[in-house]
Formats: C-alpha cells, sequence, structure tokens
C-alpha cells in the first residue's frame, strides 16, 4: 500500500506540473492571460429539473450545469497484463451538476446527459482505467439543449424513475479554473486509494 501511494504521489506532482504549463502554453497562444468571459444565457439549472420531473418530462429544454464523470461499479478480478481494468465498464455517464458544486462528484442531484439516440458519450480505452469523453470537457460549466425523459419502471418492479437528458446540442460556457482542477484531481487519487482497501468490488470516481 505504501508503494502505491508513493507511486501516485509522484504521478499527482508530474500532472499538475504537466496541466500548469498545458493552461499557460493555451493562454499564451490566445494572447490573453486573463480569465475568459463567461456567457450568461436564460437556462434551467440540473436540480430544478430534477425537482419538477414530471413537469419537464417530454419537454425540450436548455439546461445549464457543471459537468462531471458519474463514478462506476468494478469489479476486483484477475485481469490481462496489457488490460489492469478489465472489470470495468467499457461505458460510464457523464452529468451536470448545479455549477455552484464544483467537487460533489457523489451529489445525488445530478442529470445524466445520453445522446440523442439514448447513446453515453464515455468509453474505456483499450487496456486502460481512462474513459474518454469526447470534447467534453470535466468540470466545465455547459448549456445543453434538448429532451428530458422521466420514466416510470415496469408495473412491480421496486425501482425509482428513471431520468435522464439526450443532448441535441451543447455549448461550453466556462472551463474549470487551475486551482479547482488540481483539487478534483487530489479528491479523485483520494477515492482511488480508499477504493483499493476494500475488496470484491471498487468504485472508479
Amino acid at each position: 500500500m505504501n508503494l502505491i501511494i508513493t507511486f501516485l504521489s509522484f504521478a499527482l506532482i508530474i500532472y499538475v506540473g504537466i496541466i500548469l504549463l498545458n493552461e499557460l502554453n493555451q493562454k499564451r497562444s490566445r494572447g490573453d492571460l486573463g480569465t475568459s468571459e463567461e456567457v450568461v444565457s436564460p437556462a434551467l439549472s440540473p436540480s430544478e429539473v430534477l425537482n419538477r420531473k414530471s413537469s419537464y418530462s417530454g419537454k425540450k429544454i436548455t439546461v445549464r450545469g457543471r459537468v462531471v464523470e458519474i463514478p462506476v461499479v468494478c469489479q476486483r478480478k484477475e485481469c490481462p497484463p496489457d488490460d489492469t481494468c478489465c472489470g470495468c465498464p467499457e461505458e460510464r455517464s457523464i452529468a451536470l451538476i448545479d455549477e455552484g458544486n464544483v467537487l460533489t462528484l457523489k451529489s445525488r442531484e445530478r442529470l445524466e446527459l445520453l445522446g440523442p439516440e439514448g447513446e453515453g458519450f464515455c468509453r474505456r480505452e483499450k487496456g486502460s482505467c481512462q474513459y474518454n469523453c469526447g470534447d467534453w470537457r470535466k468540470g466545465a460549466i455547459y448549456e445543453v439543449f434538448g429532451e428530458f425523459k422521466a420514466e416510470s419502471p415496469p408495473p412491480g418492479w421496486q425501482k425509482s424513475l428513471d431520468f435522464y437528458f439526450r443532448v441535441e446540442e451543447k455549448r461550453l460556457v466556462k472551463s474549470l479554473s487551475l486551482g479547482s482542477k488540481i483539487n478534483l484531481l487530489i479528491q479523485n487519487i483520494k477515492d482511488l486509494i480508499k477504493n483499493f482497501r476494500k475488496s470484491g468490488e471498487y468504485v472508479l470516481p
């Protein structure tokens, strides 16, 4: 365990250094070392939609919030050397939370985002624990337009209402700040270390 913690700490230092250099290079290339201007337009927050599911179900609306990856449950199993995360699912979802919740990755008030045909946005990279979510920026604030769905389970099923949002259009409003990126990375590493102390299953944040 000490070896794992040492390795993750070393990886964190390298990763933070890369983020700092990339951030500076991007700002230099834009010729702008200040903060980007936030675009303001009327939109619902995820919590507003989820607190009135029946009112918005089947309607096309615009929702504004912060993008997070929904944690996935992985099975602890023997994996080949070229795929150490074979127990993790091939897909994971992203969701919107209220934009003020920077690190609330386990928030219950999250609105799952799917493509127009009901497909997920993230795919596990081959032989990796990482997921590729296309051009979605984790932690950034987006405005998305599409249809909200809240569906009742089949009769007799002891299951709560299933709800999701099918995205037709999206617009990046504001990227995650550098400080928040570092805090998010540290929190994810802490969660990962905590999960490795359990057996059977673990959650990939």
